[in-house]
């Protein structure tokens, strides 16, 4: 027999005496030493995946062992990792980090346009639509800022608002169109502009304002359109906030004209911001355009007709004394007008008559003194006739004698008769 007993080697052992062989160290456990009555159990981050062992193996990084005596480690899972070997547990990703698959040594920064905001995640997150995410290793996403946007979902920027469009608010996912009335001519902005008075936006997102043609005007801010002028009033330039009253002598009968119309020759405009001319009244004209008032005819004139350029001389025979008039006084009978363009009529002088009205002349007068001449003359040369014929039937030498003697006495009774 054997004068000793045999010391179990390292990596096995044995509990009871009088034994013939020893026990090789279960899986998970190990016998460090020779001659050892136990086997021990890895330690917590440790393993023996075989029997006999004199030692234990420390977890890799990947792995943990989270109790004692094990024979495998076990993997970290998706969303935790380890660094370190040995170590009884596994690290959740951080934050802004994931781990997508198991036994991994590292975590992974959420990339740009995603982000996390919780731990141990396996994934990350894309930023909303009306989000961004500008950076790495993020825990949050960032709404975009007034007067930007973002349609798309992971993104790592907002899109200014173009021109026209503006973004009033935070987080939005599209731009807004400039209403009517209203433009923008910058991008990014959370606001339009209004058209000013004079100017007009007659179209939804637009860059600029038009200004009010001529014609037209605005009084108000943030109009889609401009106002026609009003007949009798113009707006002679672009971009204005009123329009302007024709003066006195013109008028304009449409509206939207950039000009009054002058009044003719003939008519007469006495207000402002009058649609129409008036005719100058009978007894009044005007030979010029563009008046405020008619002329009155002339004392020894006159206008028979509306809307006349010129007044008219009255005529011979005929006089006007007043003015403004729209016909002449005829010459009353006894007076007389030689000429045209009097202002009154003319007695006729001594000696002359006129028994008709209306006449440039008087005729000489019939009666009286002369047709007493005119008696006494015929019936003298009656007497000197019957004288005559008388002396013819007495004797010759007496008939000689007294007929020379007559004819002597017959001139000068004529003569007497031309001198009474």
């Amino acid at each position: 027999g054997q004068s000793s007993p045999t010391a179990c080697s390292a990596g096995s052992y044995q509990a009871d005496s009088g034994q013939t062989s020893c026990d090789a160290a279960d899986a998970g456990y190990y016998v460090s030493s020779a001659a050892q009555t136990s086997q021990t159990a890895c330690p917590i981050g440790t393993f023996s995946t075989s029997t006999g062992s004199v030692s234990c193996t420390d977890a890799p990084a990947g792995y943990h062992v989270s109790s004692t005596g094990q024979s495998s480690p076990t993997a970290c899972s998706a969303g935790s990792y380890q660094a370190s070997s040995g170590q009884r547990s596994c690290d959740a990703a951080d934050a802004g980090y994931y781990v997508s698959g198991t036994a991994q040594t590292t975590q992974t920064a959420c990339g740009l346009g995603t982000y996390q905001a919780n731990t141990g995640q396996s994934s990350c997150d894309d930023a909303d639509a009306g989000y961004y995410v500008a950076t790495t290793a993020q825990t949050s996403q960032t709404p975009c800022a007034g007067g930007t946007y973002q349609a798309i979902t992971g993104q790592t920027s907002c899109n200014e608002a173009d021109a026209g469009y503006y973004v009033a608010t935070t987080a939005q996912t599209s731009q807004t169109p400039c209403a009517e009335g209203t433009y923008q001519t910058i991008t990014g902005q959370t606001s339009c502009n209004e058209a000013d008075a004079g100017y007009y936006v007659d179209q939804t997102g637009q860059v600029s304002q038009t200004a009010c043609a001529v014609g037209t005007y605005q009084a108000n801010t943030g109009q889609s359109s401009c106002d026609d002028a009003d007949a009798g009033y113009y707006v002679a330039t672009s971009a204005q906030t009123s329009q302007t009253p024709c003066a006195v002598g013109t008028y304009q009968a449409n509206t939207g004209q950039s000009s009054c119309d002058d009044a003719d020759a003939g008519y007469y405009v006495d207000q402002m911001g009058q649609s129409s001319q008036t005719a100058c009244s009978a007894g009044t004209y005007q030979p010029n355009t563009g008046q405020s008032s008619c002329i009155d005819a002339s004392a020894g004139s006159y206008v028979p007709t509306k809307a006349q350029t010129t007044q008219t001389l009255c005529a011979a025979g005929t006089y006007q004394a007043n003015t403004g008039q729209s016909s002449c006084e005829v010459a009353d009978a006894g007076y007389y007008v030689p000429v045209e363009g009097q202002t009154g009529q003319t007695a006729c002088p001594a000696g002359t008559q006129q028994l008709n009205t209306g006449q440039a002349t008087c005729e000489e007068e019939v009666g009286g003194g002369n047709l007493l001449l005119m008696f006494g003359f015929v019936v003298l040369i009656i007497g000197a006739i019957v004288l005559l014929n008388s002396r013819k039937s007495q004797p010759p030498s007496a008939e000689a004698g007294d007929g020379q003697e007559i004819e002597e006495e017959v001139p000068e009774l004529a003569m007497k008769g031309e001198d009474d």
